[in-house]
């Protein structure tokens, strides 16, 4: 939804919201966008990945994955998010599913985008030596 923005004028009801459009900066819009930015939480539990959106939901993925699954995932969808949905539906089933997908948006690709990033280091990670 789109909003008219004018000048601050003076209404028998109410003042109209003013936008000082002249004035944003790119530190400005850093600001805006740091306060933005979601506080994902998240911890790595034996071998899994528990992850906690600001609203407290705790959606835990584990990271024990077989090759067959990625390949599947990676076949069918393209962006991560679609590729957790997918997974949350095989390992958690509906519920998870929905606990996922109920979230804001900007949030579920952030907790997506962490639980590949955790995948990726443990799947680079060295096998120590014996």
């Amino acid at each position: 939804m789109a909003t008219r923005a004018t000048t601050k004028t003076e209404t028998a009801s109410a003042p109209v919201e003013e936008y000082d459009f002249d004035s944003w900066t790119e530190d400005d819009e850093e600001k805006a966008l740091a306060a933005l930015t979601p506080q994902i939480k998240y911890i790595v539990v034996e071998r899994s990945f528990v992850g906690r959106f600001e609203d407290r939901t705790i959606i835990k993925l584990p990271l024990n994955i077989s090759l067959d699954d990625i390949d599947a995932l990676a076949q069918k969808f393209d962006n991560p998010v679609d590729q957790v949905k997918e997974l949350l539906m095989r390992i958690g089933g509906e519920e998870a599913t929905k606990e996922f997908t109920r979230q804001n948006m900007v949030d579920t690709i952030a907790m997506a985008t962490k639980f590949f990033e955790i995948f990726a280091r443990i799947a680079g990670a060295t096998v120590p030596e014996s």
